[in-house]
C-alpha cells in the first residue's frame, strides 16, 4: 500500500490533470468525559480542476441506498424504508472548496435544513524548518490556530496541491497529517486514487440554506432544545405520512409517537456525550 500511494503522488507532484481522490482516516474523541474512546471514519478528498470535496466514504453507500428507496417508494405510492440495511456514517459533514481562492463551505442538516456555512476567515499558517519522512515523502511542519484548537500539520511539497482534509488548506502542498494539540481529532492520508470520472462536489437536486456562523448558532439551540422536530415535520408532510420506519433492534414498525420518544432519547443521550466537535466555535 505504501508503495501504491507513493507512485501515486509522485506522479500526482508532476501532473495535476486527471480528477484525484485522496483518502484519509479520521480518528477523532467527541465524548469530551471518556477520551479514551476513539472513533475512525474513512474521509474522501475528490479534487477536480474546479474544487474539492471532503465527505464520510460511507455517504456514498447511505445515499444511493436511500434515494433508490425512495424512487421505488413513489412507485408504489408506499416508501418503506429499513434503515437496518443502511450502514450510517459518523461523520454527516461536508466540505466543499473551490479553486483557486479556496472558498470553503461548510455543509450539514440541521434541524431538517440543509445548510451551508462559509468560512470567512483565511487560515494563518506559521511554517515551521523541521521536517520528517512520512510514506516516503519529506514532510514540512506548519501549525495553526482554527475552531478554537491549536493544529500541527505535516504537509507535502512533492504534491503540489494546496489542499488538504476537513476546511484546512494554503499550505504549499498535500496536508499528509493534520492533528489537533489535544489529539482529539487527527487526519492521516492513508491512500489514494485516480477517478475516471468527474465527481460531483454538492449534489444539485439538494437545496441548500447559506447561512452565517450566528445563524448556524442559533440553529444548532433550536435543535437541542427540540431534537424530534424533523420527525414531526416528516410526518405532517403528505409525501411522507404513510412512510414506515422500522425499529433496528427489533425489526418491528414504529408508530409516530414511538419514533418522536426514540429521537428525543437518542438525542438526548448523544448531546450528553458527544460535545467534542472539531470547531468549538460553530457549536457553542
Amino acid at each position: 500500500m505504501k508503495a501504491i500511494i507513493a507512485i501515486f503522488l509522485l506522479i500526482s507532484g508532476i501532473m495535476f490533470s486527471q480528477n484525484q481522490r485522496f483518502i484519509y482516516e479520521y480518528s477523532f474523541k467527541l465524548d469530551s468525559l471518556n477520551k479514551e474512546n476513539v472513533d475512525k471514519e474513512i474521509m474522501n478528498l475528490d479534487i477536480t480542476k474546479e474544487g474539492s470535496y471532503f465527505y464520510s466514504a460511507l455517504l456514498i453507500t447511505r445515499d444511493s441506498l436511500f434515494n433508490a428507496e425512495v424512487e421505488k417508494g413513489k412507485v408504489s405510492n408506499s416508501i418503506n424504508i429499513d434503515f437496518r440495511k443502511i450502514k450510517q456514517p459518523k461523520v454527516n459533514f461536508r466540505i466543499s472548496k473551490t479553486y483557486p481562492d479556496l472558498e470553503t463551505v461548510y455543509h450539514t442538516l440541521l434541524n431538517v435544513s440543509n445548510v451551508a456555512v462559509k468560512e470567512l476567515k483565511k487560515m494563518n499558517w506559521t511554517i515551521l524548518p523541521e521536517t520528517k519522512s512520512i510514506e516516503g515523502f519529506k514532510a514540512q511542519k506548519a501549525t495553526t490556530q482554527f475552531g478554537g484548537r491549536n493544529w500541527v500539520a505535516w504537509f507535502t511539497n512533492d504534491v503540489q496541491i494546496q489542499d488538504g482534509p476537513y476546511k484546512f488548506c494554503g499550505l504549499p502542498g498535500l496536508i499528509l497529517n493534520i492533528e489537533d494539540e489535544g489529539k482529539a481529532h487527527i487526519f492521516n492520508l492513508v491512500g489514494s486514487q485516480k477517478l475516471d470520472y468527474t465527481p460531483s462536489l454538492i449534489d444539485s437536486k439538494v437545496k441548500e440554506i447559506f447561512i452565517t456562523k450566528e445563524k448556524f448558532n442559533q440553529l444548532w439551540k433550536e435543535y437541542i432544545k427540540d431534537p424530534a422536530k424533523n420527525i414531526k415535520l416528516m410526518h405532517s408532510s403528505s409525501e411522507m405520512s404513510e412512510t414506515i420506519l422500522f425499529n433496528s433492534n427489533t425489526g418491528n414498525p414504529m408508530t409516530k409517537q414511538e419514533l418522536i420518544k426514540n429521537k428525543e432519547n437518542a438525542a438526548k443521550k448523544f448531546l450528553a456525550k458527544f460535545n467534542n466537535f472539531i470547531e468549538k466555535d460553530l457549536y457553542k
